[in-house]
């Protein structure tokens, strides 16, 4: 009898201690939009092809509904213990609300996330810790339709009045033709033309005031270049450049627009070309730089450049399973893979080797390099609360129930109180 039973109890012993062989860690990674979803699930195979033990749980969010919903995730019982990040004003509320992890141990010890570039990795960097993790750089560039120019006799406009200029030309060439293509159905597409028209009219050293609050009340948001930015917009509306109804058109369909040669060119990000090609536009475009203001105030071959990662949930019970998956996802072979079958641009560009890149997409990383001045958007560097009333008075600028003094007039006003409580 008592054979029996030591028997049975050995039985069971041994079936505890394979359950608990085999036991997986499981690591929920919450992504961001459509683009990476390829990548995404082919590094997670790899992953868990050399770490059996580890589980990673991923999903992902269109770009628009993540901007609310990740602050949904991360306020829940059950927040992801790796989620995508814009770096900015963005990443830093996460730490501000006390959700965001402090990896700046993983980065001293040397895994391998840590090998971009330092000057990258500072974009991360806040209050006393590093609260991210670099996993790209994003640009955004006009593309013009090579063949419809050259046919035309057209060179890339150089100005803002250029290009108006040539939008009243096209529609006279091919009245069928839009000359811009662009969806504004997310407030996010509009905030990329103010971004870049106020770095046109405004010297960085006073947006840089704006962004963080630290100008003087008087001065707030209160520069005469930003009305003009608002104006030009607004021109190019206006004067027939853009299709009808953009508030209501998706990105999607603007670059759908543009690949299929219903628009001579479009204002789309470095995300692009591989959608492009995709479509079967492949080798039949090509970059221009955002045209020049005359007369503006700020730097003219100024970029739209950021960055933009991933974080760790201050919550995470698999902190140490969570730093393997993210140096692995961020590990040079991994960057490579990315930009194959991504077309993302690296944050850590020194792992990527001729081919790995689209053409068109080596060609952004090289105007970026020549570019005096990059600013990341409105909506990622801006103080959030006065970052929410550009956004919303961007898509209220197009649908013309703001003028542009008004527009100004909400910022500043939100501005002022949003300083008071600092």
């Amino acid at each position: 009898m008592i054979k029996n039973g030591l028997y049975a109890t050995g039985i069971a012993m041994s079936a505890l201690l394979a359950n608990v062989a085999t036991a997986e860690t499981t690591v929920v990674f919450q992504g961001m939009g459509a683009e990476r979803e390829a990548f995404n699930k082919e590094a997670i195979r790899l992953f868990e092809e050399q770490n059996p033990d580890i589980k990673i749980d991923y999903s992902w969010v269109a770009n628009e509904p993540y901007k609310t919903g990740i602050k949904v995730m991360l306020e829940s019982n059950s927040p992801p213990d790796l989620y995508f990040v814009w770096a900015g004003s963005f990443a830093n509320d996460f730490v501000d609300s006390g959700v965001a992890e402090n990896i700046l141990d993983s980065y001293e010890r040397g895994d391998a996330w840590g090998e971009a570039p330092a000057g990258v990795v500072d974009q991360f960097r806040y209050k006393d810790g590093l609260y991210g993790a670099p996993g790209q750089l994003y640009t955004k560039y006009f593309w013009k339709n090579d063949a419809f120019f050259e046919e035309n006799n057209l060179t890339a406009p150089e100005t803002i009045d250029e290009l108006i200029g040539m939008c009243h030309q096209i529609r006279e060439i091919d009245p069928l033709m839009t000359p811009v293509s662009f969806g504004a159905s997310e407030s996010w597409t509009i905030n990329h033309y103010l971004t870049i028209l106020f770095q046109r009219h405004v010297d960085l050293e006073t947006m840089q005031g704006d962004w963080h609050l630290t100008n003087d009340e008087e001065n707030l948001w209160a520069h005469p270049g930003y009305l003009n930015a608002l104006k030009d917009f607004k021109r190019l509306e206006t004067e027939g450049c853009f299709n009808d109804g953009i508030n209501s058109v998706d990105p999607g369909v603007s670059r759908t627009m543009f690949a299929t040669e219903l628009a001579a060119m479009t204002f789309c990000g470095s995300w692009c070309p591989p959608i492009f090609n995709s479509e079967g536009f492949e080798g039949k475009y090509s970059a221009f730089p955002f045209p020049k203001v005359e007369g503006g105030a700020g730097d003219q071959t100024g970029a739209l450049v950021g960055v933009q990662g991933y974080q760790v949930s201050a919550a995470t019970e698999e902190r140490e399973a969570t730093l393997k998956f993210l140096s692995w996802l961020l590990s040079p072979e991994m960057h490579a893979l990315q930009a194959r079958l991504a077309g993302q641009l690296s944050a850590n560009a020194t792992a990527l080797k001729e081919g790995d890149l689209p053409k068109e997409s080596v060609d952004l990383l090289n105007r970026v390099a020549q570019a005096n001045v990059s600013v990341p958007p409105l909506n990622t560097i801006v103080e959030t609360s006065v970052s929410d009333v550009i956004l919303k008075s961007g898509q209220d600028l197009v649908a013309g129930t703001v003028t542009p003094e008004e527009f100004m007039e909400r910022v500043r006003t939100q501005a002022l109180e949003a300083k008071s409580r600092m």
